[in-house]
């Protein structure tokens, strides 16, 4: 699941300064109410939570930057990275239409937050584009087409496309076979997913099991794909500069769906949630050609103020005034 960014940003005060706790003065309340409590939460959190924030000007505000942490839906970008370079090199067409049927062979229900519904009622009829598909794993964060892009495009395409963007070693996931694994501990999540797409007894099997309770998903969750904040950075930064290569600009406009603030060409987003993950990678195109870019990664909330966090979104607004405040950005380096 992926919330989408939101734009309204009220404005971070209280901690004014940089540097250590006695320059900063006191950290304020924790919380996910507002932006200023978020600075709060990431102070108290100095191990759950990982930043890297850099205004593309200079100002750079990180902490375990290079640590590794589950990244929910924010690992799509991979995919719609390696589906950009199949559409640049014409081996596939995005307006090729997909029936309906065929996407939902790799489709959960009950396991996206809706996001799959969401996306059928944007895009409805018996089939689709795949430039739609991936608009859905965009935008609402459909879980079934990244399955769908790795059973067409192969692993490797999926390495590749991150290796081109700066994120080396990436190791493909299945998040169908993931949230399968919830469910059937120990099976190989690619090869269940496969299953599932291909054998209709066994999918049924499947959709008819119960979903574990959260405590039993905090575990799971453990187990899950992971990705450092540098290495989310890097792919985010290349595609926004164009430093990606060719299909940059393709990847570019399914990102970059929701209108920029005033001032900016342009405001590219993907995060993600799973239990007590939360994850958010953005990044700001300027007129002038410099990016900014910003991306939180937190594990192991505790299930009333994930839930909480899910629906404020104010973490967003901290990493946007970060981004185009310098004062806002040292009031995040005092909160490392």
């Amino acid at each position: 699941m992926a919330a989408v960014v939101a734009l309204a940003v009220a404005l971070v005060v209280g901690w004014s300064g940089k540097g250590h706790a006695e320059v900063c003065g006191q950290a304020p309340k924790a919380g996910v109410g507002s932006a200023n409590e978020w600075l709060g939460r990431i102070h108290e959190e100095p191990d759950n939570i990982s930043v890297l924030v850099d205004n593309g000007l200079g100002g750079v505000a990180e902490r375990r930057g290079d640590e590794q942490q589950p990244i929910a839906s924010a690992v799509k970008v991979v995919h719609l990275a390696a589906y950009a370079r199949a559409v640049a090199a014409g081996t596939l067409d995005p307006q090729e239409r997909v029936p309906v049927a065929e996407w939902e062979r790799w489709y959960l229900p009950g396991t996206d937050g809706g996001a799959h519904e969401q996306a059928r009622s944007r895009l409805p009829g018996d089939s689709v584009t795949v430039a739609e598909m991936v608009s859905a794993m965009i935008r609402e964060s459909d879980n079934a087409t990244p399955d769908y892009l790795r059973n067409r495009l192969g692993d490797q395409a999926l390495i590749d496309a991150a290796a081109a963007g700066g994120w080396h070693g990436f190791v493909p996931p299945s998040l169908l076979g993931m949230m399968i694994r919830l469910s059937e501990p120990g099976v190989d999540a690619w090869a269940a997913a496969q299953r599932y797409a291909n054998d209709p007894l066994y999918r049924i099997a499947v959709q008819s099991r119960p979903i574990p309770s959260f405590d039993a998903q905090l575990a799971w969750v453990e187990t899950t794909h992971t990705a450092s904040a540098r290495q989310l950075t890097a792919l985010h930064r290349s595609l926004a500069t164009g430093a990606f290569g060719a299909g940059a600009d393709i990847a570019r406009a399914q990102l970059e769906w929701q209108q920029p603030p005033a001032g900016f060409a342009a405001i590219g987003f993907k995060g993600g949630s799973l239990a007590g993950v939360l994850t958010d990678a953005i990044y700001l195109r300027r007129t002038d050609g410099t990016v900014a870019t910003a991306v939180l990664l937190n594990r192991r909330m505790p299930g009333e103020l994930w839930v909480a966090a899910m629906k404020e979104l104010r973490q967003q607004e901290l990493l946007f005034k970060a981004m185009v405040e310098p004062p806002a950005l040292a009031q995040l380096t005092c909160a490392l």
